[in-house]
């Protein structure tokens, strides 16, 4: 592994490393889930870091136990992975990926868990599944529009699986609402820009940030679990948005006009 070491960051030093995709300290979302981590360290989550011998940041897996796990599916006794990130255009070193992959199934056969299990999508902010099939993954389940869950056994035991009632999730939204969590650092910047722009076209975004990983993965839902733009039942957006984002949405899909 010439080149890198793999860091585990924790409550002890979250604050001298940070979580890698949002290192301005002022950013609302550093602000914001700064705290949610502290609290999730509690519950079991980890961050393993890539450093290289220049200490730089060039990658991230963010895991937690599945009893705990902020994705939308049921994995009691896996490891479920929120994120993982490289910078391979920026260091030249091959296998990142799948170097902190191994860490962490490394770490579930140590903690006896049964595998560990990712959410993947063909759209846009999650990894795609290609990756975690050349490293041994396997498909188990799908949910609409663009979802996979992947699954890397360790031993005999049930398999996760995603919910069956997304149709009765979203008929419990009304209105113009932004349904997000603090596990994503990226929605700070989101929860701070969006209502202003609801406001120009006459329209209010109710905010509901959800604190708790049992009522998100109840509630939620979309199966990234980060975020949800819903109106009157209908799923707009399932991943982070720019403002420009949310007025294409406002004036293509609810035909609304920009007040004068």
């Amino acid at each position: 592994m010439a080149g890198y070491s793999i860091i585990t960051v924790d409550s002890r030093n979250v604050e001298e490393f940070g979580f890698f995709c949002v290192k301005n300290r002022k950013h609302p979302g550093y602000i914001a889930k700064l705290p949610w981590l502290q609290q999730r360290f509690e519950e079991g989550l980890r961050i393993k870091l890539i450093l290289t011998t220049e200490d730089k940041q060039a990658g991230l897996l963010e895991y937690m136990p599945g009893e705990h796990a902020w994705r939308i599916i049921e994995a009691p006794e896996y490891f479920v992975i929120h994120c993982i990130w490289v910078a391979s255009n920026k260091f030249p070193y091959k296998g990142m990926a799948s170097a902190l992959l191994e860490e962490c199934l490394k770490d579930a056969d140590s903690s006896d868990k049964l595998g560990v299990a990712v959410v993947t999508s063909d759209g846009s902010w999650m990894a795609s599944k290609n990756f975690f099939i050349k490293n041994g993954f396997e498909q188990v389940d799908e949910a609409k529009p663009h979802f996979q869950l992947l699954v890397k056994p360790r031993k005999e035991g049930p398999l996760p699986a995603f919910p069956r009632n997304w149709d009765e999730r979203l008929s419990k939204f009304q209105g113009l609402q932004l349904i997000y969590t603090n596990q994503c650092p990226y929605i700070g910047k989101a929860v701070k820009e969006l209502p202003p722009v609801a406001e120009q076209y006459g329209i209010r975004l109710n905010l509901v940030e959800l604190k708790n990983a049992r009522e998100t993965r109840r509630i939620m839902p979309s199966p990234y679990g980060v975020i949800s733009l819903l109106y009157n039942g209908r799923l707009l957006a399932d991943h982070p948005i720019s403002a420009t984002r949310l007025r294409n949405i406002l004036e293509r899909d609810l035909k609304l006009e920009k007040k004068s």
